[in-house]
């Protein structure tokens, strides 16, 4: 069962790498052929850096189309990094101590994950107004319920060797995948978070990039109206 595993974590995350060069190369593509719109070239500045980082933190979009989904969108985007860094530990040997700091809240993010994902599809489901999930949105956010609901289970119901769980992970990193018997929970949870790598949107990898792109472009306008 863990060779398995191991060799399905490989060919993920190497079409995950793939995807995230592919799309970086289209996105430099894309920039280079639309600059000659604009007399001005403007470098990325700290201003722009910063506007892009405080439109991504603060889904200033979404909060503007509604204030219920905002909040679900930043409990569950929250949650998820939370979670995904408080995992680090099973990578990582010696665990950093910042790490080891976000264990309680990476414990309470676990908790508010799955019911973030379930007020999300409440809204979605139930509003009028934002019912336009489309089937992919379904089964993303319909794995992550899983995902995260298992984790619940592995830490308070069905607990596993955590021990061996590390291992395996670790091992992972280091080409060396240690034995993994019978935990077959975990090996779901697993096998579920890679079919998650595997099919994650492509505006995620993007998004940071277009966004900065926009607030540059924002920035080029003003000066040409200026100039104008």
């Amino acid at each position: 069962m863990y060779q398995l595993l191991a060799v399905a974590a490989y060919i993920v995350y190497t079409v995950f790498s793939l995807r995230l060069l592919w799309h970086f190369l289209i996105w430099v593509r894309a920039s280079h052929a639309n600059r000659g719109v604009f007399r001005f070239k403007l470098s990325t500045s700290f201003n722009t850096v910063l506007l892009m980082a405080i439109d991504l933190i603060s889904f200033r979009r979404v909060m503007i189309a509604s204030g219920p989904l905002w909040v679900g969108s930043l409990i569950f985007h929250l949650s998820f990094l939370l979670v995904s860094l408080g995992h680090l530990r099973y990578f990582t040997d010696p665990v950093p101590a910042c790490i080891q700091d976000l264990q309680p809240l990476g414990l309470i993010a676990g908790y508010l994950l799955p019911a973030s994902v379930i007020w999300l599809l409440s809204i979605r489901t139930l509003s009028v107004k934002h019912r336009y999930l489309t089937w992919h949105n379904y089964l993303i956010l319909g794995l992550v319920l899983c995902i995260s609901t298992g984790g619940l289970l592995l830490r308070t119901v069905f607990r596993t060797d955590l021990v061996a769980i590390k291992s395996f992970a670790y091992g992972l990193l280091t080409l060396q995948p240690a034995l993994l018997q019978d935990a077959y929970l975990f090996a779901l949870h697993f096998a579920l978070v890679l079919i998650l790598v595997l099919i994650l949107p492509s505006h995620i990898f993007s998004a940071p990039l277009i966004i900065m792109e926009a607030r540059r472009r924002e920035q080029e306008l003003r000066m040409v109206m200026h100039d104008r």
